[in-house]
């Protein structure tokens, strides 16, 4: 089946951002498992630090990847109660598309993290350059092309990690040879 492109992506997205939720959730049980000092209190972004960073969100595209983060929570969650009831499963999906719409607008709350993160990183004088960047016709290709980049170099990187792998194949049957083990 052919996916259209508008719709292959959105799945990237939500793959990415189905990752980053991951990879946060997964965080979170680990550190609180080590025992690290609480880091130092940083002082809150000034007001203007944090509008250039949502500024900088918007422009270099990475406010709208979070855009598939809700409905793929609400999904996921409904989903969680399938295995328990079975037999509710088209209920289950209708209750999580009827629910969506009302937690649309809490989009702005991601961005509201990332930016106050972006705002404790960047000064003002950086986040105006990297805002101006973004506006150059070079920072605008890159966010175009920043997808079908990452896409071919991880198709390269599992290309070359197939033949990395039949490569260590071969060295450690190589090297157990050496100590008298066929394998």
């Amino acid at each position: 089946m052919r996916v259209p492109f508008n719709r292959r992506k959105q799945i990237r997205r939500s793959i990415g951002a189905g990752l980053t939720v991951l990879m946060l959730g997964g965080a979170v049980p680990a550190m609180a498992q080590t025992a690290a000092p609480a880091p130092a209190a940083t002082p809150e972004p000034s007001a203007a630090n944090v509008a250039l960073a949502k500024e900088l969100l918007s422009v270099n595209g990475e406010a709208g990847s979070f855009d598939a983060l809700i409905p793929g929570v609400i999904e996921q969650t409904a989903g969680s109660f399938v295995q328990a009831n079975p037999d509710l499963i088209r209920e289950l999906r209708d209750v999580a598309r009827a629910i969506a719409p009302e937690y649309e607008a809490r989009k702005n709350e991601i961005t509201d993290i990332l930016a106050k993160v972006y705002a404790s990183h960047f000064t003002e004088a950086e986040l105006k350059e990297i805002v101006a960047f973004y506006r150059t016709p070079t920072g605008k290709k890159l966010v175009d092309e920043r997808q079908p980049v990452l896409d071919e170099g991880l198709r390269s990187i599992q290309a070359w990690s197939g033949r990395f792998a039949r490569e260590m194949e071969g060295r450690i049957r190589e090297e157990m040879k050496k100590r008298g083990y066929t394998i």
